[in-house]
């Protein structure tokens, strides 16, 4: 099964019908599919280690719909969601510094 999904998400339209399937990918897939892959990541209750890794890898890219890491202001911190908790150093460094406390006044605000 997982070889399959993998195929089905190494071409390049959209497959959001897949859902939470992608849960079980292996990181080598997650970093070959298309980038719209990360939509369908934020219905997994949890990443393990090296699907954390492959996230970054695709994310560091700049190839999807959030654009490089640089580039994030606070809406696109807030879009990612879910995702934002297996952000590593190395991606959450790009994102300038002023975005980073605006995030997190945010967070202090809305909880």
């Amino acid at each position: 099964a997982a070889l399959i999904i993998g195929a089905v998400f190494c071409a390049t339209e959209q497959h959001t019908d897949l859902g939470a399937l992608v849960c079980d990918m292996e990181p080598e897939t997650i970093t070959a599919s298309d980038p719209s892959i990360l939509e369908n990541l934020k219905l997994c209750p949890a990443l393990t280690g090296t699907q954390q890794d492959a996230l970054n890898a695709v994310l560091l890219k700049g190839g999807t719909m959030y654009g490089d890491p640089s580039s994030w202001n606070l809406q696109t911190l807030q879009n990612l969601g879910p995702l934002l908790l297996a952000l590593n150093q190395t991606t959450l460094s790009l994102v300038a510094e002023a975005v980073r406390e605006a995030f997190g006044r945010s967070i202090v605000t809305t909880y």
